[in-house]
């Protein structure tokens, strides 16, 4: 089932694609859609990666899941960063 942030971070995703494609053609496309599938991973299965426990990167153990709205919302982040640059940038640019 698709729920509403399923659909909209689909849909951000595709405009980065669209862009990049019209920018760079099918190598740059193709090249930016290996990035985008972490955070669309976070923000469609928070669930499945919340359960993930073993070694961090400094070795220490993870024993307890990690809270599904966490991981989303981190997903939520790595993908509207870059609009937020995209933003600033066209702000400082006409201002």
């Amino acid at each position: 089932m698709v729920d509403r942030q399923r659909l909209v971070s689909g849909l951000i995703a595709l405009g980065y694609l669209s862009a990049m494609w019209r920018r760079e053609g099918w190598p740059g496309a193709l090249a930016l859609a290996v990035p985008l599938a972490i955070p669309l991973a976070l923000i469609w299965y928070p669930g499945s990666v919340s359960r993930s426990t073993g070694r961090g990167w400094g070795l220490n153990r993870i024993d307890r899941p990690t809270p599904p709205l966490a991981i989303r919302a981190l997903g939520w982040v790595l993908l509207l960063v870059p609009l937020l640059i995209i933003a600033v940038r066209w702000w400082r640019g006409t201002a």
